[in-house]
């Protein structure tokens, strides 16, 4: 290469998607779970899950190379202290569920040119109309996510008075559960599609939270809530829609709030006006032009205006502990 030549130094960190792929295999296969007692050779894993030795070699030492699995005495294999807490199905800190959620989302981030030259989602992401296994793969990704959330949420301090939480497209009602299980005090009502809400009882009954959190099938948009809250929350939800639905749905949930009532808006779908960053945000924002004919990340600014239109004062945007993103206001 000549010394005028321009080195693709960030094109070539963007091509090393690889790690991901081994990631996404071992998860599917198994491995790390196959792991959880100790390590194995690749020919004494294969045969538990019934996949060829030497094909499956090549995956372990990919996975090792990633930093997901060690090398002993040449040929064994055992996870790292990492993999071994967040890969392996049962333990309390598995992440692995979410194999399914990763694989539809980059699915549909591969359909992002297909998406813009047919001016719509090719890889729309209908949760009314999705065939049971694939909602319930992504409904059973995104509980992990909501429960970290939820629980750093919970911690802080304003929550101790409040008594009657709204939960707009909860879900798996993880969001819920997570603030029910830190509050003792707290009831909450999960709003959700028809479509989603058997998914929705059913990790509330797995939480022995059935007294405390409702689930009701309605589509806010469209049907008034009669009750009144203490607080609302709503995470993944609003960049699912076109400005004008979520400027709606702001208006629907301020109407179903006390005076004095706080709104808590977070997921990926918030990014700085320079629409740079947060750079998760900004890159991951190409995936919901596959998923949603309108929907999108949207900035500081655009929830700002539309919260304070909705009748909401004290605006701010900061971050939880565990870094996720959150915007908050409260009722007039």
């Amino acid at each position: 290469m000549s010394s005028d030549q321009p080195i693709p130094l960030s094109i070539q960190r963007l091509l090393d998607v690889y790690p991901s792929f081994a990631l996404l295999a071992g998860l599917r296969l198994e491995v790390f779970t196959g792991l959880k007692d100790g390590p194995l050779s690749a020919a004494q894993l294969a045969a538990a899950l019934e996949v060829e030795p030497e094909r499956l070699q090549v995956l372990l030492y990919a996975l090792a190379a990633a930093g997901l699995l060690e090398v002993r005495n040449v040929d064994l294999f055992a996870n790292t202290a990492e993999a071994g807490r967040l890969l392996v199905k049962g333990n309390p800190h598995y992440l692995g569920g979410a194999h399914a959620l990763w694989a539809q989302l980059w699915e549909a981030g591969l359909r992002t040119a297909d998406s813009l030259r047919a001016g719509q989602p090719q890889a729309r992401h209908d949760l009314a109309a999705l065939p049971p296994a694939e909602l319930a793969a992504f409904i059973e990704g995104l509980h992990p996510d909501a429960l970290e959330t939820g629980a750093a949420l919970a911690l802080r301090p304003e929550w101790a008075g409040c008594r009657a939480l709204l939960d707009v497209g909860g879900g798996s009602g993880g969001m819920s559960i997570a603030l029910c299980r830190v509050h003792p005090n707290l009831c909450a009502t999960i709003v959700e599609l028809p479509a989603v809400t058997p998914l929705t009882r059913r990790f509330v009954t797995e939480a022995d939270l059935v007294k405390r959190v409702e689930i009701r099938a309605a589509d806010i948009l469209s049907q008034p809530l009669e009750r009144r809250f203490d607080a609302a929350v709503l995470k993944a939800f609003l960049q699912a829609l076109s400005p004008s639905q979520a400027r709606q749905a702001l208006v629907r949930v301020a109407a179903a709030l006390c005076p004095g009532a706080r709104i808590y808006i977070l997921g990926q779908g918030i990014l700085d006006d320079s629409r740079l960053s947060p750079r998760e945000a900004a890159c991951f924002n190409i995936v919901f032009l596959s998923l949603y004919p309108e929907g999108r990340a949207y900035t500081e600014s655009e929830y700002r205006a539309w919260l304070e239109e909705a009748g909401f004062a004290e605006v701010e945007r900061t971050a939880l502990s565990d870094g996720s993103p959150l915007i908050t206001a409260t009722k007039r």
